[in-house]
């Protein structure tokens, strides 16, 4: 497995890419974020290690790009490292594509722990299903959601956490297991990150306002109106 360390510091790089080549795997390194781009472009790595405050194009962009050009960039899982943890930053990190946020200083064992976990889960098989709610349909294998036949234009978390709410329907999901399945984390972010997602779902397709129960002090339950 590929991984690219994207960050300016160069004894943080230095610290990171030891423990990783230890677990055997393969790594690269840039300085800044068009180098990144760049060694990413070629070499199509599974993962990156992303830090913010890049000279020369900063992690925010990095992380748009790399997502919205997947096709030159591949899809790599995007673990952003940063100074910046007010529950802003995080949201906006994580609606960009990141698929984690961890904050400095950090455990470099934590960081390896965490990529192992990605990487698992990318390389296990997905089985390609569609999964209907009403006249909201999901397909897996296009990574799109339809309400009433047109297709709607949902971010990577919101599609995460309608498809694991649609897949528990009529069973009460908590804060921790989202958090987990949809941020493979219950770091930095808390409940509040979760409540922001849901209300972005409801405002999306508002059917879904009547359907997505609060439970109170554990979590969510998707179910048909009674």
């Amino acid at each position: 497995m590929k991984i690219l360390i994207v960050e300016d510091d160069k004894e943080i790089q230095e610290l990171i890419s030891y423990f990783l080549t230890k677990e055997g795997y393969e790594v690269d390194r840039a300085s800044d974020g068009l180098e990144g781009l760049k060694l990413l472009r070629e070499k199509k790595h599974d993962l990156v290690v992303l830090d913010l405050m890049l000279p020369n194009l900063d992690g925010k962009n990095f992380a748009k790009i790399v997502k919205d050009i997947s096709s030159e960039y591949g899809e790599p899982i995007i673990i952003m490292l940063t100074a910046k943890t007010e529950i802003e930053d995080v949201l906006e990190g994580l609606e960009i594509g990141a698929d984690d946020y961890m904050k400095k200083p950090f455990d470099p064992r934590e960081l390896v722990l965490r990529i192992k976990k990605f990487l698992k889960n990318k390389n296990r098989e997905v089985k390609v299903e569609k999964y209907k709610f009403k006249n909201i349909e999901i397909d897996e294998s296009r990574h799109t959601v339809t309400f009433n036949g047109e297709e709607i234009e949902f971010s990577k978390k919101e599609y995460d956490l309608l498809l694991l709410l649609v897949q528990n329907k009529d069973l009460v999901i908590t804060r921790d297991k989202i958090l987990d399945r949809v941020w493979n984390s219950n770091y930095y972010t808390g409940d509040r990150t979760v409540d922001v997602y849901i209300s972005k779902l409801r405002d999306k397709i508002p059917e879904l306002a009547e359907c997505i129960k609060t439970v109170k002090g554990v979590g969510y339950k998707l179910e048909e109106k009674r």
